[in-house]
C-alpha cells in the first residue's frame, strides 16, 4: 500500500566509499564532494511538475556543455521539490524547495526506470548529484564513472536512517569522465515494487577542465551533507512505507 510522508531535512553526514576503480587512461579517481565545481545542469527546461521525460533526453549546462540523459526503463518524470511557488509539486523529500528533479519513475506501470545515465558532451574532471530514494528508509546511492564504454570507477554513499538525500560524486586527476550512471539500493524494504530503480536526482554538478573560475554552486559541499528543506503533500509523489 502506498503512503505519503512529509520530510524535514536534518544535517547529517553520510558514509562514503570508493568501491572500485578501473584502469583509467591517465588519471586517478576518488570520491568527490563538489569542491571545485564550476558548472551545473538544471533540469528546469525539461518541463513543469509531472512532465513525462522520454527515455532519451537532452539538457545544456550553464557552461554550454551538452548533456544526454537516458533511463533503463521506458521514461521518467519531472518532479518539483515541495513546497514550491509552482501550481503543483510532487516530491516531498528534502532537496532545496522548488528545485526541479529528474524522477526515474513510470507512473503508467507504477515501476522505477533507473539506473539513470548522464553523458557529457565533453570529458570532465568530476561530476555528481544529490540523490534520494522514493522510499521511507535508508539507502545506498551509487554512481559509476565511464570513459566511453569503459567503467573507470564506482563510488557509493549511505544515507541516514530516514533516507534523506545525499550528494554522490566522483573526481579524476585527468579529464576523462564522459558519463555517469546513478543508481541505488534500499535497506529494510519489504515491498516488492520498491527496488533500486525508483529515485530522484537534483541538478548535475561538474568540474570542466576549461570552464569559468569556480564559484559557489548550490548542492555542492561536504560529502553527504543533507540539503535542508521541508515538504508539503505532493500530488503524485509517493513514499512507500515499510
Amino acid at each position: 500500500m502506498f503512503g505519503y510522508r512529509v520530510r524535514r531535512g536534518l544535517c547529517v553526514l553520510a558514509v562514503f566509499g570508493l568501491l572500485t576503480t578501473g584502469a583509467a587512461e591517465a588519471g586517478i579517481l576518488s570520491l568527490w564532494d563538489g569542491t571545485g565545481a564550476n558548472d551545473s545542469t538544471s533540469w528546469s527546461a525539461l518541463g513543469s511538475d509531472g512532465t513525462v521525460i522520454p527515455n532519451s533526453f537532452a539538457a545544456t549546462s550553464t557552461d554550454g556543455v551538452a548533456i544526454s540523459g537516458s533511463f533503463a526503463g521506458n521514461f521518467g518524470l519531472v518532479a518539483i521539490q515541495c513546497p514550491a511557488a509552482a501550481p503543483t509539486c510532487s516530491w516531498t523529500g528534502n532537496f532545496p524547495p522548488g528545485d526541479t528533479l529528474v524522477w526515474t519513475f513510470d507512473n503508467t506501470n507504477n515501476i522505477g526506470t533507473g539506473p539513470l545515465t548522464l553523458e557529457f558532451g565533453k570529458a570532465v574532471l568530476a561530476g555528481g548529484a544529490a540523490i534520494q530514494a522514493d522510499f521511507n528508509g535508508a539507502f545506498t546511492a551509487k554512481v559509476e564513472a565511464f570513459n566511453g564504454g569503459t567503467l573507470i570507477g564506482t563510488a557509493t554513499a549511505m544515507s541516514d536512517s530516514n533516507g534523506d538525500s545525499v550528494f554522490i560524486g566522483i573526481q579524476d586527476t585527468a579529464a576523462e569522465i564522459t558519463s555517469l550512471v546513478f543508481d541505488l539500493t534500499l535497506t529494510g524494504c519489504t515491498d516488492l515494487s520498491c527496488g533500486n530503480s525508483d529515485f530522484a536526482v537534483d541538478k548535475l554538478i561538474s568540474e570542466n577542465p576549461s570552464a569559468a573560475v569556480p564559484g559557489p554552486i548550490a548542492g555542492a559541499g561536504l560529502p553527504g551533507l543533507i540539503l535542508a528543506g521541508g515538504g508539503l503533500l505532493g500530488w503524485w509523489r509517493r513514499r512507500k512505507n515499510t
